[in-house]
């Protein structure tokens, strides 16, 4: 019985332990620190600068990506970026080959249930109108090898014309005040 306990009791001791290295793990958040952190391994100011370099796009965040790439864009890709609503009309009921023909490869590629596949776009490729910020992720929803659905992310701080009830009642309220003042007060 004593032969049985030890190797269980050694692995269990083995698996804790590396457990509590992955949980120790060191995370750098900012580009003082990683430079300190290189410092006090290497002490050679010149790799430390060339690794803090190659790290950098590491270090920036997914919001941050996306400012960077906006603002990267020459005003011909940005009049070059294909509408919002054309792409939703384009894209309707065609395969994978011509989804990738028209917006070129992802940016990354999920599959789930129902033989459903994710085209995810998070590169600039869509804006609503010509003069709009680009949208900030374009979602080619694809159901047994043709397009179900295109969705979209505006970007931040825009104000999409997409439905929504706050619209409608707005909508609603404006078309009432306009036909109350167009239409003559009622004579007695």
């Amino acid at each position: 019985m004593k032969g049985i306990y030890k190797p269980i009791a050694i692995a269990i001791l083995i698996a804790s332990i590396f457990q509590h290295c992955r949980s120790e793990e060191v995370r750098i958040s900012n580009r003082d620190d990683l430079f300190q952190n290189c410092m006090e391994t290497f002490e050679d100011k010149e790799k430390c600068s060339k690794f803090l370099e190659k790290s950098e796009a590491d270090l920036l965040t997914e919001e941050e990506t996306k400012r960077k790439q906006r603002a990267e864009l020459t005003t011909e890709q940005l009049e070059g970026l294909k509408l919002r609503s054309s792409i939703k009309s384009a894209l309707q009921s065609k395969n994978r080959p011509f989804v990738l023909s028209y917006l070129g490869e992802p940016d990354s590629v999920h599959k789930g249930g129902d033989q459903r596949e994710y085209l995810i776009y998070t590169r600039p490729v869509s804006k609503y109108t010509s003069t709009s910020e680009p949208d900030d992720e374009i979602v080619v929803i694809m159901r047994r090898g043709k397009v179900d659905r295109v969705n979209h992310t505006p970007p931040p701080g825009s104000q999409d014309a997409g439905f929504s009830i706050k619209k409608l009642m707005q909508n609603k309220e404006n078309r009432e005040t306009e036909s109350s003042e167009s239409s003559p007060a009622p004579t007695k």
